[in-house]
């Protein structure tokens, strides 16, 4: 992601300052909530605010109790700018909409459709060659998520336990049974990894955080009255950065693995989950160290590196690899 400069920071602060002075327009707001809104100390809160009042901002200072808050006049009414963007910017944005089809059919995907369609004819005349012309020089082309017709309402139907804090009782096939059965899981999120759509929660018969694909194996969704409260430890940044592949397991895995030419060179240039370090080898061979909780998934991933790689180290993940090997075998004889 592009670091900011400290310019772009400043105004994104101060339009946030100024939003939530207007949410709170009845009881105010502290400086040191929104310091702790913005990320930042209250020292910079205080210049922020005193910009805004030189700008203009009807900003007053009151008293709640004893507490001093600040508020926006009353009777003023913030100006929400108008966006106007340049031809780049409406570009970016065209090629944001088709480089994110592969989602269409969800829920959201639907509304931002709409929102292009308001932004497209909001674009002069005089730009559309320029967008038109550039826009020839992309193609985006990821694996289509699929069933979304059907799975829509489930997608909205989770994102509304999401946000009431429900409980949902899901009526799911699994993927290593095959058998159906319903679980209560309590919703922690909803994200997209590795060409799956996933619901992340509490499951109440694994008695775990557990992940469910929006796939076929989800029969049906039921909203249920019951209330639950998410783990304050629990964030769903980090733990989407967890797993292999969008794999996790109970317990954690070290690997040490060999790669060798070609295909070194190839992952070399990749991302790899769980990849702690890389050192080069002689004759073009890498050493790879893994820590990673999705021992499935970097099973996988090592095994498609074919006849390239030496699995070393790490005596558990090396004896499950060199049984998956062995099966392999066995089953072409």
């Amino acid at each position: 992601m592009p670091v900011k400069i400290a310019e772009e920071r400043q105004v994104e602060r101060q339009w946030m300052i100024l939003k939530e002075l207007d949410r709170c327009r009845v009881e105010g707001a502290t400086k040191r909530h929104l310091a702790d809104l913005c990320h930042v100390s209250i020292r910079t809160i205080e210049r922020d605010m005193l910009d805004l009042s030189l700008s203009q901002f009807p900003i007053i200072k009151d008293k709640m109790g004893r507490v001093t808050v600040w508020k926006l006049k009353d009777g003023y009414k913030l100006p929400y700018p108008e966006v106007k963007l340049n031809p780049s910017e409406s570009l970016s944005l065209i090629l944001a909409e088709e480089a994110l089809s592969f989602l269409a059919g969800t829920p959201h995907y639907h509304y931002f459709r709409r929102a292009m369609s308001k932004l497209r004819q909001s674009i002069p005349a005089e730009n559309d060659r320029f967008i038109s012309d550039t826009k020839r020089a992309f193609a985006f082309r990821f694996p289509q998520l699929r069933d979304m017709e059907r799975l829509s309402s489930m997608i909205s139907i989770a994102e509304i336990a999401y946000r009431q804090q429900k409980r949902l009782q899901l009526t799911y096939r699994s993927a290593s049974s095959g058998k159906v059965n319903e679980r209560k899981v309590d919703p922690y999120g909803i994200y997209y990894a590795y060409n799956a759509l996933r619901l992340v929660g509490y499951c109440h018969l694994r008695k775990d955080v557990r992940e469910f694909n929006f796939d076929g194996r989800l029969r049906h969704v039921l909203l249920l009255s019951e209330s639950f409260d998410e783990p304050e430890n629990f964030d769903l940044a980090t733990y989407t950065q967890t797993g292999f592949g969008g794999i996790r397991n109970r317990n954690s895995v070290s690997a040490l693995v060999h790669v060798g030419p070609p295909v070194a060179r190839w992952v070399k240039q990749q991302t790899l989950p769980g990849l702690k370090n890389t050192l080069d080898l002689e004759d073009d061979w890498i050493e790879l160290h893994f820590e990673t909780d999705g021992e499935e998934g970097l099973l996988r991933q090592v095994l498609a590196w074919g006849s390239c790689v030496k699995v070393l180290g790490s005596e558990k993940f090396k004896s499950t690899y060199q049984a998956e090997v062995l099966q392999m075998y066995r089953n072409l004889i």
